[in-house]
């Protein structure tokens, strides 16, 4: 028995085509696993948001709010643009040759938000864990579960109808 699977089933059988999301009208496949390169523009070293995230915990003694928050971006005024330049660049790598016509839907920040937010429950990745720093997830704690197939099970959808864009994550159908 294999500890870890790679050739078990993969999210492109839930999705063989893509998962489509609708956006103005349009639909946009993006693919049904989350490449690694999809990630560079997050995790670069320009735009350092792993540094930023320290930063404010480290400030805070571990218990960081908004307040720290601000203040560290006021520290580094050019990062909002570089964020959504990130952004951008990571949804032009996911969309390929339909990001052009995904951009002339001109998607609002709301848009963007609740998008990487469906995205990432569909792909199973929690980015707050992206950006933990390596001595933040070692927990030698009572509390601490191991990871386990059964804690991921809750967190992929089983039917397509749990996709973005669905008509149950829609708030109207325009």
């Amino acid at each position: 028995m294999f500890v870890i699977d790679l050739d078990a089933e993969r999210r492109e059988v839930q999705y063989p085509h893509g998962i489509p999301v609708r956006l103005g009208g349009e639909q946009f496949l993006f693919p049904a696993e989350l490449p690694a390169e999809a990630l560079d523009p997050l995790l670069s070293d320009e735009l350092d948001l792993v540094g930023l995230l320290g930063e404010v915990i480290e400030s805070a003694d571990g218990d960081a709010g908004v307040s720290e928050v601000i203040a560290a971006l006021f520290r580094r005024p050019s990062l909002p643009r570089k964020f959504l330049g990130a952004v951008r660049e990571t949804y032009a790598i996911l969309l390929l040759e339909q990001y052009e016509d995904f951009t002339k839907q001109r998607p609002s920040v709301g848009d963007y938000v609740r998008l990487t937010t469906g995205l990432a429950r569909v792909y199973g990745v929690e980015l707050g864990k992206l950006f933990r720093s390596a001595d933040s997830s070692e927990n030698a704690s009572e509390t601490s579960n191991p990871t386990s197939p059964a804690t991921t099970t809750d967190s992929t959808p089983e039917a397509s109808g749990s996709a973005p864009g669905s008509q149950d994550s829609s708030a109207s159908d325009g």
